[in-house]
C-alpha cells in the first residue's frame, strides 16, 4: 500500500494539476491520449506483466533473475515499436492542427517504454515478495515526478508534454533503482524459447482479456469527444480522479492476489484466501463510497479550484464503482491463478460488448451522468459473468 501510494500519489497529484491549469479542452485531449496509452499497455500486460505473475511465482522462482532478464528483451522491443507508433499519431495530429493531442502524443513516445518498463520491474518485485523495493522506486518516483513537475509549472511550462516527459524520466530511475537492489542472482539458466511459448500461451489469452477489460473504463474517452466535444472527456476525467486513490489502495492489495492465490491453490486454501480478500477489498471501497458522498463536492471544489463542481450529482453512483470492480477483480484473480484466462477473457469480452452497445446508445442522446449509471450496470453484469465461471470451477477451488 506505501509503494503504490508513493507510485500512484504522484500521477494522482499532476493530474489534478493539469486538470487545474490546462483549459478543459486540453485536459480532455490529454485524457484521450493517455486512455490508448492504458490500452497499449494492456497489451504490454498481457503478453508479459501477466504471465510472469503466475510463472514467475511458480516454475521460474528459483531462476527468476534468468527469466526476467528474457522478459526484459522483449519488454524493450516493444518499447521501440511503441514509441515508433505515438510518434507517428504525433506528426498526424499535428499536420492536421490538432496541437494539444500532438503534444501528449510526442510525451508518450517517450513515457511509453519507460512506464511500462517500471511496471514490469515493479510486479517483479512482488513476484518475489519483496513489496518494500517496490515501495522504494516509489519514493523515487514521486520525488522525481513532483520535482519536475514543479519546475515546469513555475516556469510556467507546464502542458502535456512536459508532464508525460517528468513521467519518462522519473518512471526509468525508479525502475533500475529497483533492479539493483533485487539481488537475485542465480546460474540457472532458462530457455528463452520455452519462456517465449509459455507467455504466448497463456498471454494471448490474458491479452484479449486486457483489452476487453479495458473498454468498460476508458471507451468513454473516445465515445464523449466524438459526440460532445473533449471538453466532456475532461469532465469525465475530473469526476474519475476522484476514484483514484481508493482504486489505487485496492490495486496495492490486488497486485498480490495472483501470486498469493497460486500459493494457496497450491496449499489447497483458495476459496478461503479469496473470500477473505473480497471483504477487505470490499470494506475499504465501501467506506471510501461514504466518504464521497458526504464529502465529494467539497473535495472538488477543492482539488480543482471551482472547475468542474456541477458533475457532483454523478458521485452516489461514482462512488459504488469501486465496491463492484473489487468483486470483479477477485474472481478474474482466481481465475488466473487456475490458469483458466480464456474464461477470463471471454467475461471482459461480454462486459466490452455490454459496454459499447449500450454506451453508445446513451452518450450519443444524453448527458454525462447517465456514463456512470452504465458504468454501474456494466459491473453488475460483470459480477454476474465471472461468478458463472468461477462456480463451474467449484469442485477444484474447494480441493
Amino acid at each position: 500500500m506505501t509503494d503504490q501510494a508513493l507510485f500512484a500519489g504522484a500521477n494522482f497529484l499532476v493530474s489534478i494539476l493539469l486538470a487545474r491549469w490546462l483549459e478543459p479542452a486540453a485536459y480532455g485531449a490529454f485524457s484521450l491520449a493517455y486512455a490508448i496509452f492504458l490500452l497499449l499497455g494492456t497489451v504490454h500486460t498481457g503478453l508479459w506483466t501477466e504471465p510472469m505473475l503466475v510463472y514467475g511465482s511458480g516454475r521460474f522462482r528459483e531462476a527468476f533473475t534468468s527469466y526476467q532478464r528474457i522478459l526484459l528483451r522483449s519488454h524493450w522491443r516493444f518499447g521501440g515499436a511503441a514509441c515508433l507508433f505515438f510518434l507517428v499519431l504525433h506528426l498526424g495530429f499535428w499536420v492536421c492542427g490538432a496541437r494539444e493531442i500532438a503534444l501528449s502524443f510526442l510525451g508518450l513516445s517517450l513515457a511509453a517504454p519507460t512506464v511500462l518498463y517500471l511496471w514490469l520491474v515493479r510486479r517483479g518485485a512482488y513476484v518475489l515478495l519483496k513489496p518494500r523495493l517496490a515501495a522504494l522506486g516509489g519514493g523515487f518516483y514521486l520525488l522525481l515526478y513532483l520535482a519536475q513537475t514543479f519546475f515546469f509549472l513555475r516556469t510556467n511550462t507546464l502542458n502535456t508534454f512536459t508532464a508525460l516527459l517528468a513521467m519518462a524520466v522519473a518512471g526509468l530511475v525508479s525502475a533500475e533503482t529497483i533492479r539493483w537492489r533485487m539481488n537475485t542472482e542465480t546460474e540457472q539458466v532458462v530457455d528463452a524459447e520455452e519462456v517465449h511459448n509459455l507467455h504466448w500461451h497463456y498471454g494471448r489469452w490474458a491479452l484479449l482479456a486486457g483489452i476487453f477489460s479495458w473498454v468498460p473504463g476508458n471507451i468513454f474517452y473516445l465515445i464523449l469527444p466524438a459526440f460532445h466535444g473533449f471538453e466532456a472527456a475532461a469532465h469525465f476525467k475530473a469526476l474519475m480522479n476522484l476514484l483514484m486513490p481508493i482504486l489505487h489502495v485496492n490495486g496495492a492489495l490486488g497486485q498480490l492476489l495472483v501470486p498469493g492465490m497460486v500459493r494457496a491453490v497450491d496449499q489447497g486454501k483458495l476459496l478461503p484466501f479469496a473470500l477473505a480478500n473480497l471483504a477487505v477489498l470490499s470494506t475499504l471501497a465501501s467506506l471510501y463510497w461514504l466518504l464521497l458522498i458526504a464529502m465529494g463536492p467539497q473535495f472538488m471544489e477543492w482539488m480543482y479550484g471551482g472547475k468542474y463542481t456541477h458533475d457532483a450529482d454523478c458521485l452516489l453512483w461514482l462512488g459504488l464503482l469501486p465496491v463492484l470492480a473489487g468483486a470483479v477483480s477477485v474472481m478474474n484473480s482466481m481465475l488466473r491463478a487456475l490458469e483458466k484466462s480464456d474464461a477470463v477473457a471471454r467475461a471482459y469480452a461480454l462486459m466490452a460488448g455490454f459496454s459499447c452497445i449500450v454506451g453508445l446508445f446513451l452518450i450519443s442522446n444524453t448527458k454525462i451522468q447517465d456514463v456512470f449509471l452504465l458504468y454501474f450496470f456494466t459491473y453488475i453484469f460483470g459480477i454476474i459473468i465471472f461468478y458463472s465461471y468461477t462456480n463451474k470451477l467449484n469442485i477444484h477451488i474447494t480441493n
